[in-house]
């Protein structure tokens, strides 16, 4: 995985010289800090994004009008992007150093956010999954909002499926990889899946300039019930994803997997008795910052998962109750979020204790 550059490491001491305005004397120093992100929930229907940093002190925080899901990062403008929880009527833009909303995107009408997104390598457009859900049936779109400006959406790519969750930009800047996770849903349905027996989850590369498709991975038909939904990239730039099974509860499918370079899944077997530890769920997807390492958690089984990026291999598995959110912070080493306000240093071998709050941490967590 890419390392910290000299330049990123000037932005976050810019960034939160500005959120805080004194520096612990044993700290050393705010430029050494990390900086991660989180959509909290603080009350009944309360809901807020906080900025925190790797010793858990909350360093920034800003209101939310409904509960957010992802957060999309562009550190060349110090600026991020929170999506709304789906189905998402909003996506805020906010100024990392002030932790000031920016500008707020709503999609157009018959259509809602999908509570993913991510900004173009230059940080001019901003591409969120959505869900265009007027016509004979739903389908997955990539709306393009131009982020150089006030935000205008000035343009959609198909996805080619339905269900659009996770977006990547893949290392080469260019291409974007969407997970569908094949479940057709209706906002007036709310969350209700209403194709379950003929879902059709895959993983697509298409063109950012064109919207052209590049390359489609689908599981075995056999699988079609396993919803396609997290990604990262590790070291050696595979895409490795995590599912969530929709078909029979007594079933235990593989639920991780990793795309290699010739665009074929090759999919994780969880060691004799742990599966069942996953209840047929994989949240959050991340890859450590050595890239040796993927980290899936799974917050209905209250596990994070740790695997070898190389072998495939399972390292280790620790319990954390309701824990979602993961983010990389050095060598193989993760901070991880929980429902129940903890944060936790998390990496194969076990789980440490960083700090613990009265807000309710949501499924995903980012490093600034």
């Amino acid at each position: 995985m890419a390392t910290e550059t000299a330049g990123f490491r000037a932005f976050a001491g810019r960034a939160l010289r500005a959120i805080l305005p004194f520096a612990r004397e044993d700290s050393g120093g705010a430029a050494d800090r990390q900086v991660f992100v989180s959509s909290v929930r603080v009350g009944p229907r309360q809901h807020e994004l906080v900025l925190f940093d790797e010793r858990g002190a909350i360093i920034g925080r800003m209101k939310l009008a409904g509960r957010g899901h992802d957060i999309a990062i562009d550190p060349a403008r110090e600026r991020l992007a929170v999506f709304a929880r789906r189905p998402g009527y909003f996506a805020v833009i906010v100024d990392i150093a002030s932790c000031e909303p920016l500008a707020t995107i709503t999609p157009p009408e018959g259509h809602h956010f999908f509570g993913h997104g991510i900004f173009s390598a230059d940080g001019r457009l901003l591409y969120a999954t959505e869900n265009h859900f007027n016509g004979e049936r739903s389908r997955g779109v990539i709306g393009v909002y131009d982020a150089s400006g006030g935000y205008e959406r000035i343009g959609e790519f198909e996805t080619h499926g339905m269900d659009a969750h996770e977006i990547l930009l893949a290392p080469d800047g260019r291409t974007l990889v969407i997970a569908n996770g094949g479940i057709e849903t209706h906002p007036d349905y709310g969350r209700q899946k209403l194709n379950l027996a003929d879902m059709r989850p895959s993983i697509v590369r298409i063109d950012s300039e064109t919207g052209d498709l590049l390359e489609e991975t689908v599981l075995d038909a056999s699988l079609n019930r396993l919803s396609m939904r997290h990604m990262t990239f590790d070291g050696a730039g595979s895409v490795w994803f995590g599912c969530q099974w929709e078909g029979e509860r007594g079933v235990r499918p593989p639920l991780v997997g990793r795309i290699g370079k010739d665009g074929k899944a090759r999919l994780m077997e969880f060691p004799d008795g742990v599966a069942p530890l996953a209840r047929n769920y994989i949240g959050s997807v991340v890859a450590s910052r050595d890239g040796g390492t993927i980290a899936t958690s799974s917050p209905i089984g209250g596990q994070v998962f740790f695997w070898d990026a190389t072998s495939g291999d399972l390292r280790d598995v620790v319990a954390l109750p309701d824990g979602c959110g993961v983010a990389a912070t050095e060598g193989d080493t993760f901070l991880a979020t929980a429902g129940d306000g903890r944060v936790m240093q998390a990496k194969a071998g076990g789980l440490a204790p960083v700090a613990r709050h009265i807000e309710q941490f949501d499924n995903h967590l980012r490093r600034v």
